[in-house]
């Protein structure tokens, strides 16, 4: 989700980037990204060539949108750009290629998804303090706060600019967008450190923070796809379940994988007081885990406590029932797809089937 390069120039002078057009580094960043199972179910479908052809062509644009006379802006990007596997993308041309996959449309609406993607991560390091993401340093940690919002709002007001151009509706939905992602993270952070949170609350920050990007995604592929209502309306719905799926696999795959992989360490979570649904699950089985919680409060950290709640986490039943609601969301996802099944056919929903699985089994 690369190699960090050395500190960011903090000067204000103007200088032209070495791949003003972002196709040279486009296909770099591009090229192993064919072997992650979710690419390679879209590759197998629509042609290994093409796609990678049309994600090099996504990650271009946002290269070229960001191109300007402001070097902290592009440079920022561009360290943000050397990770990440583009499934925003990839869910929008995967939509795409379930219709006609008219080709700059598809790329543009990938190009406005990653961007609003971007920015949403920019501004969530800045909120978490966080030092890296996924194994690269943060902006805000190479450039201060200050600019990294700078830089975020930047990637924002581009990112709007450029679902204008696409028509006044994909404007308006990419600005909808926003506002849930920044829903779904104030929620997440009106509930921090507390052990009383729902499911509910849970579901409904997620919804915000992670899905409803993905059902744009999906959404905005099929309308450059030319799908019709009831097509279009079906895909946003999957993308809105594969989406769910996403987001509780992850939070699951923060109690058990490696800094390796997912670039920050296991339990960060639980760290940083974002008590997820496994968390949740536990709690109701092991009562013993809140008293556990509360000594691992900011306002006096105990690491051992963080260790000692994810092991209590991952002994619990609280994994494997966070487990099946990933799989509830997954079979949604599926029958979601019988609303586009008439229009875009047997093949193109077993493409989408097989999607939606490989992101419920994914790793970032």
């Amino acid at each position: 989700m690369g190699t960090s390069p050395d500190a960011l120039r903090r000067s204000s002078a103007v200088a032209a980037p070495p791949d003003p057009s972002g196709r040279a580094s486009a296909r770099r960043r591009t090229g192993a990204l064919l072997t992650a199972a979710p690419h390679r179910v879209v590759a197998d479908f629509a042609g290994e060539r093409r796609l990678a052809a049309d994600l090099e062509e996504c990650v271009g644009g946002v290269a070229r949108a960001v191109a300007g006379d402001v070097p902290i802006i592009g440079e920022a990007v561009t360290e943000i750009l050397a990770g990440g596997k583009r499934l925003r993308p990839l869910l929008v041309l995967a939509a795409a290629y379930a219709g006609s996959g008219e080709r700059e449309r598809s790329v543009t609406s990938g190009v406005v998804v990653e961007l609003l993607h971007l920015a949403s991560l920019v501004h969530d390091d800045v909120m978490d303090e966080a030092a890296q993401r996924h194994g690269v340093t943060s902006a805000n940690a190479r450039m201060g706060n200050v600019r990294a919002v700078l830089a975020g709002d930047y990637l924002l007001g581009r990112a709007l600019a450029v679902a204008c151009e696409l028509g006044g509706t994909e404007g308006a939905l990419a600005a909808g967008t926003f506002i849930r992602l920044c829903d779904g993270q104030a929620r997440e952070s009106a509930a921090l450190f507390d052990p009383a949170r729902s499911e509910n609350d849970y579901y409904a920050a997620i919804e915000g923070k992670t899905a409803a990007l993905f059902a744009t995604s999906c959404r905005l592929g099929a309308m450059a796809g030319g799908l019709g209502e009831e097509a279009t309306a079906a895909l946003a719905e999957y993308g809105l379940q594969v989406g769910m799926a996403f987001q509780i696999v992850d939070d699951l795959l923060d109690l058990t994988a490696t800094s390796g992989t997912m670039g920050k360490p296991a339990g960060h979570d639980i760290a940083e007081g974002v008590y997820t649904l496994p968390v949740l699950c536990a709690l109701r089985e092991r009562p013993e885990l809140a008293g556990v919680l509360a000594r691992a409060r900011p306002d006096a950290p105990d690491p051992e406590a963080v260790r000692e709640a994810a092991d209590i986490v991952r002994n619990s039943g609280g994994m494997a029932a966070a487990r099946r609601a990933a799989e509830r969301r997954t079979d949604r996802a599926v029958a979601a797809l019988s609303g586009a099944a008439g229009e875009v056919g047997a093949e193109r929903v077993a493409m989408l089937t097989d999607l939606a699985a490989a992101l419920a089994g994914r790793g970032s």
